[in-house]
């Protein structure tokens, strides 16, 4: 009776978090996503923090949303399409959150993959960057076996666009008209 009492309190977790879980859906509002865990790198000056991040805090602008995992390999899946936007866009039209999971880096990498991430910041201090410690955000958005995600959101926080991928040529130019189509220019 024990046995069959947990095996069905353990079942019962199971569903429960699927249901929790929500990938990204066009034309829906994003699934909330909250990192307590290091979270949203800060800079002033020259000091860095890190303070608890929630996606839909940022609204009021198209945004591009990627989560990846921290390894060298994952941080080049998007890279075609944010290099794309610095050199097609104005500055201002789109802000961009990246999302490490850093849960996914290799043992004794982070001290590496933070100083990079500073780096980044320093480069880039409007975009948002955020440590996700625990790799919350892949069972909050559902970003199942890869591990990453894209996500173009209006201005109102609606997803317009949302894959597990990286994008072709054709993806590519189509995200970028996404963008420029929400963002009005």
């Amino acid at each position: 009776m024990t046995v069959s009492r947990t095996l069905g309190a353990l079942l019962l977790t199971l569903l429960c978090s699927n249901v929790l879980a929500a990938a990204p859906t066009v034309d829906a509002p994003l699934p909330p996503l909250s990192i307590a865990e290091r979270g949203e790198l800060t800079m002033s000056g020259d000091d860095f923090t890190f303070v608890p991040w929630q996606a839909e805090a940022k609204l009021g602008k198209v945004q591009v949303f990627q989560y990846f995992g921290a390894t060298m390999s994952d941080s080049k899946i998007f890279e075609p399409f944010t290099d794309l936007l610095q050199t097609s866009l104005e500055p201002g039209t789109v802000h961009v959150t990246t999302v490490l999971n850093l849960d996914a880096a290799m043992w004794g990498t982070t001290g590496f993959v933070i100083s990079e991430l500073e780096k980044n910041k320093r480069k880039h201090p409007d975009a948002t960057m955020v440590v996700d410690e625990n790799g919350t955000g892949l069972a909050a958005w559902d970003l199942g076996e890869s591990g990453s995600g894209l996500i173009i959101t209006d201005a109102d926080g609606i997803v317009k666009y949302f894959t597990r991928e990286s994008l072709s040529d054709e993806e590519l130019t189509a995200a970028l008209e996404l963008v420029r189509a929400n963002a009005g220019s």
